[in-house]
């Protein structure tokens, strides 16, 4: 989400220079997730939700039908799935956004 390499914000700048740098690998097929702030069971990862986190996530869930798709959280094995149906796409590069990955059968766009 927001990655633009002349971005004045330094988290969106540097995601896509990040982004841009792959790209020129070279590789035939790269497939790029945008996922928004993601949600899932940290816990089971051994890893705790901060309380910053945790009131991010209650107010995006309660938000959710007013916010923009691509702002919305995602959950993490949402994002896997989309990568897993993805990665053996067509060559070129693909743009997985966050909304996208969260709609069922939602194809990436293409670059």
């Amino acid at each position: 989400m927001g990655a633009d390499p002349r971005s004045s914000i330094f988290y969106n700048r540097v995601k896509g220079e990040l982004e841009e740098a792959l790209g020129s690998l070279g590789f035939s097929t790269l497939v790029i997730a945008r996922p928004s702030f993601l949600s899932g069971d940290r816990a089971a990862l051994g890893q705790p939700l901060r309380s910053g986190e945790k009131l991010a996530l209650n107010l995006s869930q309660w938000l959710a039908p007013v916010i923009p798709r691509n702002l919305r959280s995602i959950a993490a094995t949402d994002v896997a799935q989309a990568l897993l149906a993805a990665v053996p796409s067509a060559p070129g590069t693909h743009v997985l956004l966050s909304g996208a990955m969260q709609r069922a059968g939602q194809h990436p766009s293409r670059h």
